[in-house]
């Protein structure tokens, strides 16, 4: 990956943790452990992939940077919520995130919950603070809709009712669909909607983020070791990560050039893991 690539990234990080920390309310700020809480749930080394690809996806349609930080900031916060929950005794068992104790470890259960639910909520504060309500509206419905039961929670739901038994590649693939792949077609569609793009543009943007989760997902389970024991299987996804690879990529031929940075966002992904 090319070295102005990362340097693009890491100030889209450094933009979104900046409008991240506004939003949030500050460490010292009474009741403080759950603030801390919530603070120590966001700011734990996220790549910050979704919100990077909600501005992008802004940009491109013509729009601001600015007028997606807000929706790229709920999406993460919406994202850190579910990464705190998933982490605890009850749903994952994990005892660490991204090399750091999680959250439970740190705060004690009941404070990872009310962390996590406080971070669910503060992310539909920041949209109805940080957009115009007749864009909201919409905004807002879709969103609760992707992380319902019809999205992220139906998916963790699947996921625990077959914890410890053989899923097949359609279980799996309607898992991740629920699980990933739609918070991240939600941050490229509704980065379109933020810069007022047409229905065409949007529906190109929600195809590329779609596809894009898709791939995310299954270089996550390529790098957590899901095939080691199958090579049949390994070699299936890798080819299946090329193919949502490339999938996403024609979802962006509509936007020309200036659609460069995300398509160079799909390499970053599959080369992680291919």
């Amino acid at each position: 990956m090319m070295a102005n690539f990362k340097e693009y990234l890491d100030k889209r990080r450094q933009l979104i943790d900046k409008a991240l920390d506004s939003f949030l309310p500050g460490g010292n700020e009474r009741p403080k452990t759950i603030h801390k809480a919530m603070r120590y749930g966001v700011f734990s080394g996220g790549k910050r992939i979704r919100p990077i690809v909600a501005a992008e996806a802004c940009k491109v349609c013509g729009g601001l940077l600015k007028d997606a930080l807000a929706i790229g900031c709920a999406i993460e916060l919406v994202h850190a919520h579910s990464l705190i929950h998933d982490d605890l005794p009850s749903m994952d068992d994990d005892d660490y995130r991204r090399g750091k104790p999680a959250c439970h470890k740190v705060f004690g259960e009941a404070n990872a919950i009310l962390a996590g639910d406080a971070l669910l909520a503060l992310a539909f504060n920041a949209l109805a603070r940080g957009l115009p309500p007749k864009v909201g509206i919409g905004i807002i419905r879709e969103l609760s809709e992707a992380i319902g039961t019809r999205g992220m929670i139906g998916g963790q739901a699947v996921d625990l009712e077959f914890k410890n038994r053989k899923k097949d590649r359609k279980l799996l693939d309607y898992i991740n669909r629920l699980k990933t792949s739609m918070l991240f077609e939600i941050s490229a569609k509704h980065g379109a909607i933020a810069a007022c793009a047409g229905k065409q543009k949007v529906n190109r943007m929600a195809d590329y983020g779609k596809n894009l989760g898709i791939l995310f997902q299954i270089t996550d389970d390529i790098l957590d070791g899901e095939y080691k024991a199958e090579k049949r299987a390994a070699t299936k996804a890798v080819r299946q990560a090329r193919l949502s690879a490339g999938i996403a990529k024609r979802a962006l031929k509509i936007f020309g050039s200036s659609a460069k940075r995300l398509a160079e966002i799909v390499d970053y992904v599959l080369e992680r893991a291919v």
